[in-house]
């Protein structure tokens, strides 16, 4: 889009009273002071992110449609009704210091905009309910973004991220939780204290032990940890009554735990193993007490038999223990 294109277009958004604007996709190298007429605008869109899971364990399929936008201009701070920005796929390198001044955002995404720090100003948002940081090189989360205290969803997978810091736990609002594609090793007992997470996704990191004290996240319905290097499912996983699905394929596990039996709402079980170190080798039966299971992932292991009442799952869709199946 030509600068002469948008100008029309920010008038005529001016005096129908947009809401939205969206303008991702133009291929803009430039955002005119002009936006600042609007207003009214609630959400500006300069670019987004269509999501597709072919498989939730290990295919993950993402198109942005940005521009090549590398500042924003200071007339951002005049549009007080805005609650969200989207600035996806634009080669930002850095979060533009007029963003932390919108003290009003609500959702601030920015996707695959080269980012390799979160700024300690960040925390000036205090309004923040999604902040959305996926798909940059970010190596390090700051203890300053435990300050957001009304967040409920915060996305920073497919980063360099090393560590979970224990001020994190302050966010005591957050409902999901989203660091896949890290390399993390350690999950802090201090995360127990986030219990209103409802979603805990940690796929694809170098994590080698679930704490116990994940077992006071009762809100949880979700909870992926697939392709880490755990070796054990503690029994007290076993609180987490309200899992619907659990996923932990792709580990080191060698035993399945009895009591996982007590979570009598799981539909979605995922324990397969991976194509080098094949591991469990037995179902116990007890596992048929999970009358809501639908899908049972048992590849790439080492079972020979499965249990007779397990197979007898009325509501069983999915059960694949044989190597010879999909993940």
């Amino acid at each position: 889009m030509k600068q002469d294109e948008l100008l029309v277009l920010i008038d005529r958004a001016m005096a129908e009273g947009w809401r939205e604007l969206d303008l991702s996709g133009q291929e803009l190298t430039e955002l005119p002071v002009e936006i600042g007429k609007l207003k009214q605008l609630e959400s500006l869109i300069l670019g987004k992110t269509v999501e597709s899971y072919e498989d939730v364990e290990n295919r993950y399929l993402k198109e942005v449609s940005g521009n090549n936008l590398k500042t924003l201009p200071l007339e951002l701070r005049s549009l007080h009704n805005l609650r969200k920005l989207d600035i996806s796929g634009n080669p930002l390198k850095r979060i533009p210091d007029v963003i932390t001044q919108i003290l009003h955002l609500e959702e601030l995404i920015l996707i695959r905009v080269e980012l390799t720090q979160i700024p300690d100003a960040i925390a000036k948002l205090t309004n923040l309910t999604l902040l959305h940081l996926s798909d940059n090189q970010i190596t390090e989360i700051p203890e300053a973004l435990a300050k957001l205290t009304n967040l409920t969803q915060l996305d920073l997978n497919f980063n360099q991220i090393t560590e979970i810091p224990e001020a994190l736990a302050k966010l005591t609002n957050l409902t999901q939780l989203d660091l896949n594609f890290n390399q993390i090793t350690e999950i802090p007992e201090a995360l127990a204290k986030l219990t209103n997470l409802t979603q805990l996704d940690l796929n694809f990191n170098q994590i080698t032990e679930i704490p116990e004290a994940l077992a006071k996240l009762t809100n949880l319905t979700q909870l992926y940890l697939t392709y880490n290097q755990i070796t054990e499912i503690p029994e007290a996983l076993a609180k987490l009554t309200n899992l619907t699905q659990l996923h932990l394929s792709g580990n080191q596990i060698t035993e399945i735990p009895e009591a996982l039996a007590k979570l009598t709402n799981l539909t979605q079980l995922h324990l397969s193993g991976n194509l080098s170190e094949n591991r469990i080798t037995k179902i116990p039966e007890a596992l048929a007490k999970l009358t809501n299971l639908t899908q049972l992932y048992l590849t790439y292991n080492q079972i020979t038999e499965i249990p007779e009442a397990l197979a007898k799952l009325t509501n069983m869709t999915k059960i694949n223990p044989k190597p010879t199946d999909s993940m």
